[in-house]
């Protein structure tokens, strides 16, 4: 794990509120130089610690239907079903979890018949997918990215 010290979870903080700004900028806030920051950034991107891109919404990107998909899988099947999960489109997320699911999904669809259509002819036709509960997300009350500067995580 990429040890962070106070100047990167400051740079990460700035750019979880603006990834658009400037360096110079993130620089004047986090009280550093403008070529340590670009470099900090440069590494952190470098190391995957953080990727710059952007965040949709999908509700008003026209995705009317987001699922939390609760499955439970025979393991022996566990890295076919994590390839195939990484291809899914559909699939956001997408992680292997202790408890009563082996796997959790998050998965964006335009409308239920594209959700059904998904649960049916795709996700229950992996060899090896046992049970699937499906939640779907009535309204988004939160949904954020800026977990670790703020957090004050540490590896």
């Amino acid at each position: 794990m990429t040890a962070l010290d106070d100047l990167d979870r400051l740079i990460i903080a700035e750019l979880e509120q603006d990834a658009r700004q400037t360096n110079a900028a993130v620089a004047a806030k986090v009280g550093s130089s403008e070529p340590t920051v670009r470099r900090r950034i440069d590494r952190l991107v470098e190391e995957e610690v953080i990727r710059i891109v952007a965040v949709a919404t999908p509700f008003k990107l026209g995705y009317g239907v987001v699922a939390i998909l609760g499955i439970q899988i025979d393991h022996k099947y566990m890295d076919q079903i994590e390839r195939a999960l990484s291809e899914m489109q559909e699939v956001r997320f997408a992680g292997i979890t202790l408890g009563t699911y082996d796997v959790v999904v998050e998965a964006w669809f335009q409308s239920n018949e594209e959700l059904l259509t998904f649960l049916r002819e795709r996700l229950s036709k992996l060899n090896g997918i046992g049970r699937i509960d499906s939640l779907q997300v009535a309204k988004m009350v939160k949904y954020t990215y800026d977990w670790s500067a703020k957090n004050g995580n540490s590896s």
